[in-house]
């Protein structure tokens, strides 16, 4: 029976502020001039599931937005993208978090962030076995940013969707609410692939090459480890095989927000596809870097096809790693 969705993406939202070519010293002036500015969305688990859409997966969302004037923002920027908007909730009692994205000269970003409230955080009850049972994969956008899921609940969402078939893939990112990385040791045996940055990773295991790192989540029970490694390309070890994928090299990289998120969302696609592996992670080390040739966390992908020129136009960065 076909389902009903390729991905359901689960987890978090934001109102992004961008600004581009801010100067390092910034915070200690008056005053600094940006070269450019937009307002959009953005969040792990919303720039996952545009850049599934638009490289052609049925992605649906499923995050929690307000009806405040932030979260009105956030849900009429995504209503232009094809994503499936059926399953947001919208509450009126939540508030919206925003993130102000400052983006310095060499193309990296650091953030300003407000928070939200709690009623914009998720909860197990709005994960119900309809959903997960009509889905061919869950992403989860992402661990350690989402309080009201983040640990044993988090667990049961994923150990649901496996017993439905569906795999499940998890992203990191900063333990913004300091919960400590054993608060994921019940999480690790329900993840089919879990897709860290080597900083994410890092703090997670506490070990610092990526075979070792890949060995601590695979001995926790995750089944497939993929490093993110930047401009490196990435790392990918699961209990058969490992092995590095090497970066592709635009000549131009404007702003690197989001690409971790395209990349877990373009690896996503492709390994529905039934790509090889080899294949799967180098496409998405491609859309990462075609991420970060534009501006915004998730707007310069447009399609699989852009990103499979991308690749064959693209030289890549053959690292001395093997």
């Amino acid at each position: 029976m076909k389902k009903t969705y390729d991905v359901v993406c689960i987890g978090f939202v934001v109102q992004d502020i961008i600004i581009t070519n801010i100067p390092f010293d910034a915070l200690s002036r008056d005053t600094s001039v940006a070269d450019s500015g937009i307002i959009t969305s953005g969040g792990d688990a919303a720039n996952e599931a545009v850049t599934l859409s638009r490289l052609g997966s049925r992605a649906a969302l499923l995050v929690k937005i307000g009806r405040d004037s932030i979260g009105n923002s956030i849900y009429s920027t995504l209503e232009s993208e094809p994503l499936d908007r059926s399953l947001i909730i919208r509450d009126d009692t939540a508030e919206m978090m925003l993130a102000i994205v400052a983006i310095k000269p060499d193309g990296e970003r650091s953030f300003l962030v407000k928070p939200g409230n709690d009623a914009c955080h998720l909860t197990p009850q709005d994960i119900s076995d309809a959903v997960l049972q009509q889905t061919r994969a869950v992403t989860v956008g992402s661990l350690f940013c989402l309080p009201g899921l983040d640990g044993m609940g988090m667990a049961d969402i994923l150990a649901r969707a496996g017993s439905y078939g569906a795999l499940t893939l998890c992203d990191m990112t900063y333990d913004l609410n300091q919960i400590g990385p054993a608060a994921m040791l019940p999480v690790y045996p329900h993840i089919d692939y879990i897709l860290p940055s080597l900083e994410e990773a890092i703090y997670a295991t506490g070990e610092t090459e990526p075979h070792k790192i890949a060995d601590y989540f695979l001995a926790h029970g995750v089944k497939n480890v993929v490093i993110k490694l930047g401009g490196d390309g990435c790392f990918f070890q699961n209990q058969n095989e490992s092995f590095y994928t090497d970066p592709y090299c635009p000549d131009v990289i404007l702003d690197t927000t989001g690409c971790g998120d395209t990349f877990t969302g373009a690896f996503t696609h492709a390994l529905l596809k039934g790509w090889p592996l080899r294949k799967c992670t180098a496409f998405a080390c491609a859309a990462g870097a075609l991420n970060a040739t534009g501006i915004g966390a998730h707007h310069t992908v447009e399609s699989e096809a852009q990103v499979l020129t991308f690749m064959e136009n693209t030289p890549r960065k053959h690292l001395s790693r093997y």
